[in-house]
């Protein structure tokens, strides 16, 4: 194999597939040797370039060392400008994530300013606008910087797949992704300087009564998807995490082939630290959960349902409880309160088996309470097998002393099987005991121990094989010299 083909495939091996658009990949450069091997010469040379002496060429050496100086050269600078790339994404997804949940923020306040704008005051409509236009103006420029994050991710991906331009990483699956990020990240409640009129439909309409159902439940319905607005959160997260920023764990996970993504991530801190990550879970779920319902649920009047109500409704509806003192009235609510209960299904179900798994003994703390258990059980099958002697002796002795049996032969004759039965459902009890200390890494270890018997035995079956090879040799030896001599007995005779 050729210098070049030697660093192609460490281009390959550095450079696979991009697993996400949003996360990078782990890089791994092998650098070739500063000569070639002898046993490569022959590969890619030919009789000409190769001295008498088996060397190579003053000229051709030099051209190698010039190759291999501008191909390092080539490898340093894409591990550069990877890292420039890196830093700059990590940079565009922290702004990325301050202007996304900054407008999640404004949206709220700007929709409780509504809900409490009832009377329709000129001075809460004002603030409320120019809250909406403070909105439209982070989500124009967090627009632009979804556009700008992907064009750098694809030179992202050129750099680590060594592709000569970014558009060929452009596919169709990658623009679908790219406009549906687009599409989430542009709902928001828009300033407008109309409003669409709608009465109740009463015979005295008081003045409270005049505030336009449309108007709020519009604002609503493009409030309420910028809670996937959260996702930016877990581009921070990932971006921020050692796992994805330490060079080494990368290496071993595309080694591996382990992809360093949120959902890793995810089962990672599950397995580290599994109350705190559902308790943050369920901490964020809850108050978007319960200002949802609140959005969504309003009275007669609309006049929407308190915080601590929605909190209540939300606990109910999470928990799967549903006492029916509270319930969404309108579809939108309903919506929220099924999405709700799904979610709360799958966190109790993952409660559950948190919990089942911190109950669970460890290692050492299995092997003590096996081995207490172990020694009750001993020491009862001591005692009953003390019975069994006491009760045999006493059967043969009324046995033997009565003819015909009585009530008290009977009762002990009772009290000796009995004692046999118990002692045979210890026993059994004992030997479940003392399979059950037997798990995975005994197996393993059990198994270790067997692989190093084998191979001490294989290394004494070759060292049995050299002995008698020595053997033989010697036996061979011994017939050579046997024969000299009687050759040399017969020239003196």
């Amino acid at each position: 194999m050729s210098t070049t083909d030697n660093l192609h495939s460490s281009d390959i091996l550095c450079n696979k597939s991009h697993s996400k658009a949003s996360l990078p990949l782990t890089t791994i450069v092998l650098i070739p040797d500063s000569t070639p091997p002898v046993s490569n010469i022959s590969s890619f040379e030919t009789t000409d370039e190769i001295n008498n002496e088996g060397e190579l060429n003053p000229l051709l050496n030099k051209r190698r060392r010039s190759t291999r100086t501008s191909l390092m050269a080539d490898v340093s600078r894409r591990l550069y400008k990877r890292k420039v790339l890196y830093n700059r994404l990590r940079e565009i997804s922290n702004i990325m994530c301050v202007l996304g949940i900054s407008g999640v923020i404004l949206m709220i306040i700007e929709n409780e300013i509504t809900f409490m704008n009832i009377k329709n005051n000129d001075a809460y409509t004002c603030i409320s606008e120019r809250i909406k236009l403070i909105i439209s103006i982070t989500t124009m420029i967090l627009v632009n910087l979804v556009f700008y994050y992907h064009r750098i991710d694809l030179d992202f991906y050129a750099v680590n797949n060594s592709l000569d331009h970014w558009r060929i990483g452009l596919t169709g699956t990658k623009i679908f992704l790219i406009l549906f990020e687009v599409f989430i990240c542009m709902i928001h409640p828009f300033p407008r300087c109309f409003r669409l009129t709608r009465h109740v439909k009463h015979f005295h309409p008081t003045e409270k009564d005049l505030l336009e159902k449309s108007y709020i439940a519009f604002d609503v319905a493009l409030g309420l998807p910028m809670f996937a607005r959260v996702y930016l959160i877990c581009r921070l997260v990932t971006f921020h995490s050692h796992l994805v920023a330490d060079v080494s764990l990368q290496a071993l996970g595309y080694f591996n082939q382990v992809s360093f993504d949120f959902l890793f991530l995810t089962k990672t801190y599950l397995t580290r630290w599994p109350t705190r990550s559902l308790l943050v879970f369920c901490t964020f779920i809850f108050f978007m959960g319960s200002w949802s319902l609140r959005a969504c649920d309003y009275r007669f009047g609309y006049e929407h349902v308190s915080m601590l109500d929605s909190m209540w409704l939300f606990i109910m509806t999470f928990t799967t409880v549903g006492y029916g003192d509270l319930k969404p009235s309108r579809y939108c609510g309903r919506a929220v309160a099924a999405i709700t209960a799904l979610i709360g299904v799958l966190s109790t179900a993952l409660l559950i088996s948190i919990l089942a798994q911190k109950l669970e003994l460890t290692r050492s703390e299995k092997y003590v309470h096996n081995f207490v258990v172990n020694i009750g059980l001993g020491k009862e099958r001591r005692i009953q097998a003390a019975n069994i002697i006491k009760y045999a002796i006493k059967r043969w002795y009324l046995n033997r002393k009565h003819q015909s049996p009585t009530s008290e032969y009977i009762k002990i004759q009772r009290r000796l099987y009995r004692s046999i039965h118990f002692n045979q459902r210890l026993k059994r009890e004992q030997k479940k005991v003392i399979d059950s200390c037997i798990g995975l890494p005994e197996l393993i270890t059990a198994q270790q121990e067997s692989n190093d018997k084998i191979k001490k035995l294989m290394s004494m079956e070759v060292k049995v094989d050299r002995i008698e090879k020595n053997v033989a040799d010697m036996n061979k030896t011994m017939n050579n010299i046997r024969n000299t001599l009687d050759l040399l007995l017969n020239k003196i005779s």
